[in-house]
């Protein structure tokens, strides 16, 4: 660290202004560390050295300033935070927002090297308000990016079609249903902000145009699952931000619909209960047509489990119901993102069974959703395994969260996923205590021996 040799009274004065402890504040720190990727173990010991005046090293600058700015509720620059610049940790809000193709190379260039681009990492809850939601604006290209905006050549051949656009959209998601979004992230973003930021650039016939702005909206909000998954959410929330305008302007209810679901499925894993509700409400505001049984349905999933997570268990009830009841209409094959179905739906149920204070039910539907899923949904059932396992373990069925875990590790290793090894890494911690049983010391040692990938 580089230590300065004043003490830091702007960081003092706004510890004293959030009314936080500096292990407070070091807790907050580590929890967005956690949301954009880093794994971080600060104490109230390295707050103190930051008082004294030293600097955290570059991206933890800007994640003290996004969990000062959560607390104050207001944007709080490195400079603010005797940080030593102006920068702000987040643009200020823009909309409609400029320039998406200098926005998608500029996030291309953040997804290729994260550390470089540290005041994107932080994930911000999404405003939302009369049913729509403010986003933190796209990114212009930044100084030292890796990738430029598309420049022209003069010679651009024919007009690119949209179709192109969608033949591209089950090639990248079923690397990501079967390996996970560190498998090809780098590279959707890449041709985001090339082939599809040209595409966006250039004049276009009306129609032709709103399918590729609806293409390259159903490829960002692909872009950005993938970033869940590996746990870059400040990077995902600005392309559900992109694929969410994208949409709009294409005229895309059922794509508007789809993003802000996953927005407020991103939200209530990161613990933003209200902000979830909201974003599941405009969700199921949105027109989305009776022939579209699985995406209304994957709507009304989501709303239920935000109301379940907020104590509206009537209304959790009711929505999780008329879910189940709209997958009873699905025919035909399924969408090439946003899918839903009966194992989906499990899940769902199970979580909101949770949430409604039923632990054992919970067990039951998510030990059948991982019997449903299938061998082309590796990581979401890698996801729900992991889940089972540790809900088992917490209701003392040490023996079953042991068989449930051979089942994820069986999974595991062809999966490139943050969220993966993260649950394989904690494992071994919550089998500490039952260690001297031979089930859970055979599995520690098999995790062990795989390590992270």
């Amino acid at each position: 660290m580089a230590v300065l040799r004043v003490p830091n009274n702007r960081l003092r004065e706004l510890l004293r202004e959030a009314e936080w402890t500096g292990e407070q504040l070091a807790r907050a720190v580590n929890r967005i560390g956690t949301e954009s990727g880093c794994v971080l173990s600060y104490g109230r010991a390295s707050v103190h050295q930051w008082l004294t005046g030293a600097v955290p090293r570059k991206p933890v600058t800007h994640l003290v300033c996004s969990a000062l700015s959560r607390r104050l509720r207001r944007s709080v620059t490195l400079d603010d935070a005797g940080f030593g610049d102006s920068q702000p940790v987040l643009p200020p809000p823009e909309f409609p927002p400029p320039g998406f193709p200098a926005a998608l190379a500029g996030l291309a260039s953040a997804a290729v090297a994260p550390d470089r681009h540290g005041y994107l990492l932080p994930y911000q809850p999404p405003l939302v308000g009369g049913g729509v939601t403010v986003p933190t604006g796209p990114l212009p290209v930044l100084p030292g990016s890796l990738i430029g905006p598309p420049v022209p050549t003069g010679d651009e051949g024919p007009p690119a079609e949209p179709d192109m656009l969608e033949l591209l959209l089950p090639v990248f998601s079923t690397i990501d249903r079967v390996h996970g979004g560190g498998q090809a992230r780098i590279a959707l973003s890449v041709f985001l902000a090339t082939t599809a930021a040209h595409m966006l650039s250039v004049p276009a016939p009306p129609v032709r145009r709103a399918g590729i702005l609806g293409a390259t909206a159903r490829l960002c909000y692909l872009c950005a699952f993938m970033h869940v998954d590996d746990d870059l959410n400040g990077l995902a929330g600005r392309y559900h931000h992109l694929a969410l305008d994208l949409a709009r302007l294409a005229g895309d209810t059922a794509t508007q619909a789809m993003t802000l679901r996953i927005m407020a499925t991103q939200a209530y894993e990161l613990g933003h209960r209200r902000q979830s509700l909201r974003l599941a409400q405009a969700a199921a505001d949105c027109r989305i047509s009776s022939s579209a049984p699985r995406l209304r349905a994957s709507v009304l999933g989501q709303l239920a489990l935000s109301e379940a997570a907020v104590g509206d268990r009537t209304a959790a009830l009711r929505h999780i119901g008329g879910a189940r009841d709209l997958l009873t209409d699905v025919t035909g094959p399924p969408p090439p993102v946003g899918d839903y179905h009966r194992a989906s739906w499990d899940h769902q149920r199970a979580l909101v069974e949770a949430e409604l204070g039923d632990p054992a039910r919970a067990i039951e539907l998510l030990e059948v959703s991982a019997s449903r899923r299938s061998r082309a949904e590796s990581r979401s059932r890698a996801v729900v395994l992991y889940k089972l396992a540790e809900r088992q373990l917490a209701a003392g069925r040490v023996e079953a969260a042991c068989a449930t875990w051979h089942e994820f590790l069986d999974v595991y290793p062809m999966l490139t996923s943050r969220r993966a090894r993260t649950a394989r890494a904690r494992m071994p911690g919550l089998l500490l205590p039952h260690r001297r049983r031979p089930a859970a010391h055979h599995l520690i040692r098999r995790a062990v021996a795989l390590g992270p990938r």
